[in-house]
């Protein structure tokens, strides 16, 4: 079965979807898709609505693939928000995390600067195809 949810927020002159959940239950994967610019106020409800998932599945026999390509760089008031949520993909103790690196050099940067401030495990891939690659071996 697979279920998708997705959040849309106001933009400047209309919708815009800063992010997607699909859960594969078949394949065991959790497919999170970001895009555009976080507030501080979209941070907070993405972790609320992320956290809903992961308190639904068992995340120890689940992938985490988190699709950062079209996240752009945050305000210095969110960056401790990156952080908090990369500690909380590494908690849930899914069975394996991968992060497809953002494509905005600046956002590349900003997260590669936090994942080292933590240690993060999880591996980092330029795009789906190499997430997906990763999961055939």
């Amino acid at each position: 079965m697979k279920t998708v949810v997705i959040f849309y927020a106001l933009g400047e002159q209309e919708m815009r979807k800063l992010y997607s959940f699909a859960l594969d239950e078949e394949k065991c994967i959790f497919f999170v898709k970001v895009d555009g610019f976080f507030k501080e106020e979209d941070a907070k409800i993405y972790l609320s609505e992320f956290q809903t998932v992961v308190n639904s599945i068992n995340p120890s026999i689940f992938t985490l693939i988190i699709d950062g390509r079209g996240q752009e760089q945050v305000p210095s008031d969110v960056v401790d928000d990156i952080i908090f949520v990369l500690k909380l993909y590494w908690m849930a103790n899914f069975k394996t995390l991968i992060i497809i690196s953002p494509t905005s050099p600046a956002s590349r940067i900003q997260v590669e600067n936090c994942v080292n401030k933590i240690n993060f495990p999880g591996v980092f891939v330029d795009s789906v195809e190499e997430a997906y690659n990763l999961l055939n071996k």
